[in-house]
C-alpha cells in the first residue's frame, strides 16, 4: 500500500516537473482527491484515478495487476463477486465506480497470480486513448504490434512487459477491452 507523501512545503516554491505547486483540490466532501497516479492523496480519499479514466499500464488507479485479492479489496475500488471455486480457478470482482451486469464484472483474480484481468467499462480509456467502441483502425494505429487470435485480438502494453491488452472486435469496433497479466490463467 502506498503511503501519501506531501511535497507542498518542500523546495524553493518554484515548482518542478511532475510536482504540483499547490495541494490537490478537495472533493465536495472536503477530502482530497486521488493523485494522477492513483495513490491516495489523503486518508479517506478515493483511490480511483482523477481526470481521464486510464486502464493501464499497471492497472486502474490503486488497483494493480498482480496484487492479492485482499490488497485489491483494501483499495476500496472493488467488490468481490465470487471466490475461486474450491480455492482453484479464478474469482471475479466488480469495480465499484463502474458496476456491470452479467457474469464477468470488472475483472478476475486467481489465488496464485492475484489480480489477473481488469475489464474496461464505458468511459475508461488506455493511456493511448483507446476505449470500448474504438475502431479496429484506431486500435491498430495505437498498437502496431496487435495480433489477431481466434477469439480476441491482443497486444503488449506499452510500459508494462508483464501485461497485455485484449480486444473483442466485432464489426470493426472494440466491443470489449481488458488489461491482463500476460501469463494470466483466468480466461483464454
Amino acid at each position: 500500500m502506498a503511503l501519501p507523501l506531501s511535497l507542498a512545503a518542500c523546495g524553493d516554491g518554484g515548482g518542478s516537473a511532475g510536482v504540483a505547486d499547490s495541494p490537490p483540490p478537495a472533493s465536495a466532501s472536503g477530502a482530497a482527491t486521488a493523485t494522477t497516479d492513483g495513490a491516495s492523496a489523503a486518508p479517506g480519499a478515493s483511490a480511483a484515478p482523477t481526470g481521464p479514466v486510464h486502464l493501464g499500464p499497471e492497472g486502474y488507479g490503486a488497483l494493480k495487476l498482480g496484487m492479492t485479492r485482499d490488497a485489491a479489496e483494501a483499495t476500496g475500488l472493488v467488490t468481490i463477486e465470487s471466490e475461486p471455486p474450491g480455492g482453484m480457478g479464478c474469482g471475479s470482482f466488480d469495480l465499484k465506480e463502474f458496476p456491470r451486469e452479467g457474469p464477468y464484472g470488472g475483472g478476475s483474480f486467481s489465488p496464485d497470480l492475484g489480480i489477473a484481468q481488469i475489464s474496461a467499462a464505458e468511459g475508461m480509456r488506455t493511456p493511448e486513448g483507446i476505449t470500448v467502441g474504438s475502431s479496429a483502425a484506431e486500435i491498430e494505429r495505437a498498437y502496431p504490434q496487435l495480433q489477431e487470435g481466434p477469439n480476441l485480438s491482443f497486444t503488449a502494453v506499452p510500459g508494462n512487459p508483464k501485461a497485455q491488452y485484449t480486444f473483442l472486435i466485432v464489426d470493426g469496433r472494440a466491443q470489449e477491452l481488458s488489461l491482463n497479466l500476460a501469463d494470466q490463467n483466468c480466461s483464454n
